[in-house]
């Protein structure tokens, strides 16, 4: 790369950073602080005094996810604010980081600064799930961060195999990715799988060293991670809290990561089909751009460096997906977009890569010449995008004034009930540990998960708001208020066996919902 284009990357990585950093989070504080359920539980261990013991809740089935993400947020917290909002922004400095970045490693493989600042802005600004997982206290941004990093480093290796300095580095950020998330091992896997080929197809043993490299990840992850990821997965007993994919819920899922004009008109109904398209896309542009240059062989592959990255990752894209739904079908249901949340980065790169070979750079020099106008009207669209993402239904919350604050409000999903008592918003909010309801056929997945995240929660932080079945009496609760969901069978036992009788129905203009006041007979 020249002098000036160097320059020039660098300083458009900059104003990359600053326009998505300062955008986030200036949105942050023009909506709702609320922190949705996934949050509570992170910044109750986040700002839990004794690191030890956040190790301890980590394990007992709080989070599902490895240490990485809470232990190191936790130093962050610790010796700088525990101010949810400051640990949000921290997220969003991780993301904006993360795509300056990308952007600066893409302008080294082909293209232009300015196109490819255009390009890479516009993908991720028009990414829906960018704005919903960038601003969460959640392991995600860092996800991100690490997943392109790990990325950066075995594509090096396609053509270094059996450098020692490179090996080392594959170790160490491979262990990192599946000590930040679970998922990372899917992409383990799917990288494993590329080089396994690079190995058939080349027929160099040097890449024996880079498997190998594979094995001795597992081995790390196995001896210390495994004990505690299984004392963990038993808050997914009996069955996970996400639903099988389906035909469309899977276009749907893989359709949050590539960018795309309206994420709620493909929602609605007659439009699904746009989902399915983009995908479709997506696989028809990796397969006829990558086949024809397969057929050069090993060697003019591995000597175009930006077409070994496509290649990379297009086979890493389409096989964690595959790999993810194996496991739903095979185990336990993990298909969601926020887990396939770093190939994102596969599918912008895929994106521009196509670009550069289908139509060159002309569509967008004339943008590319209003580069000030542009950066301004970007920002402006992403902060007024974010603030219109809600995460937590706080709708529900303006229906609470009609309670009379002396008597509990028990509260069905966690979704409701860990921000609403989080936040303070009623007085006397409970949550009701009950297997038999929550383990019943045809009750919502998540609410086993629930009972055995929320058991976790008070057993380790001595939250007694969530009651157990043995606190659910006349005694303890004579009066009390339900907001009673459709979604979730519970109060409906104890109204059928004659327990509980309904004083009122309290009027509540969300489908789905009762506010109900109720009493033990």
């Amino acid at each position: 790369m020249k002098h000036n284009s160097l320059k020039a990357t660098w300083l458009l990585s900059a104003i990359l950073l600053i326009l998505l950093a300062s955008s986030l989070i200036a949105s942050l504080f023009f909506k709702e602080k609320w922190l949705w359920m996934d949050e509570v539980l992170s910044y109750v261990l986040i700002s839990d005094a004794s690191d030890s013991h956040l190790k301890a809740a980590l394990v007992s089935g709080m989070d599902a996810n490895p240490p990485v993400f809470p232990n190191l947020y936790w130093l962050i917290s610790h010796l700088i604010s525990l101010n949810p909002q400051f640990l949000r922004a921290v997220s969003v400095v991780l993301f904006a980081g993360t795509i300056a970045y990308f952007f600066v490693f893409v302008t080294r493989l082909l293209g232009t600064p300015r196109t490819n600042f255009v390009l890479i802005s516009l993908f991720t600004g028009l990414t829906y799930l960018n704005l919903t997982l960038s601003t969460q206290i959640r392991t995600y941004a860092l996800f991100l961060l690490i997943g392109l990093v790990y990325f950066i480093i075995i594509h090096r290796l396609i053509t270094s195999p059996s450098r020692l300095k490179l090996l080392g580095l594959h170790i160490l950020v491979g262990t990192l990715l599946v000590f930040t998330h679970n998922f990372g091992l899917f992409y383990l896997a799917a990288s494993g799988a590329f080089f396994g080929l690079l190995w058939l197809w080349s027929r160099e043993r040097s890449y024996l060293w880079v498997l190998s490299t594979y094995s001795l990840i597992g081995l790390l992850w196995f001896a210390i991670w495994y004990p505690s990821f299984s004392v963990q997965t038993l808050a997914g007993k009996p069955h996970s809290w996400i639903p099988l994919p389906t035909f469309l819920s899977f276009f749907r899922t893989v359709g949050e990561l590539a960018p795309n004009l309206s994420s709620t008109l493909e929602r609605s109904p007659g439009f699904e089909f746009l989902a399915v398209l983009r995908f479709l896309f997506i696989l028809a542009l990796f397969l006829y751009l990558s086949l024809p240059r397969l057929k050069d062989g090993f060697k003019a592959m591995i000597q175009d460096k930006a077409f070994g990255f496509f290649l990379l990752a297009g086979f890493i894209y389409f096989t964690t997906i595959a790999i993810s739904l194996t496991v739903s079908f095979v185990h336990t249901s993990v298909f969601i977009s926020r887990y396939l949340w770093p190939s994102h980065l596969l599918v912008i790169y895929q994106l521009v890569y196509a670009f550069y070979q289908l139509t060159g750079e002309r569509r967008v020099t004339w943008l590319a010449r209003l580069l000030p106008v542009y950066v301004v009207l970007l920002a402006l669209f992403v902060f007024y995008q974010n603030r219109k993402v809600v995460i937590f239904p706080s709708r529900v919350l303006s229906h609470l004034h009609q309670l009379d604050q002396r008597y509990p409000v028990l509260i069905e999903s966690a979704d409701y009930f860990l921000p609403i008592w989080f936040h303070h918003q009623v007085t006397h909010p409970r949550y009701l540990l009950d297997w038999e309801t929550a383990s019943v056929r045809d009750n919502i997945l998540s609410a086993t998960v629930e009972f055995n995240i929320l058991t976790a929660l008070r057993e380790k932080y001595k939250v007694y708001n969530v009651i157990t079945r043995q606190g659910f009496n006349k005694v303890s609760m004579p009066h009390f208020y339900v907001i009673d969901e459709t979604s979730h069978y519970q109060i409906e036992h104890f109204l059928a066996n004659g327990q509980v009788h309904i004083i009122r129905e309290l009027p509540i203009s969300i489908a789905g919902h009762r506010l109900l006041e109720c009493r033990f007979d």
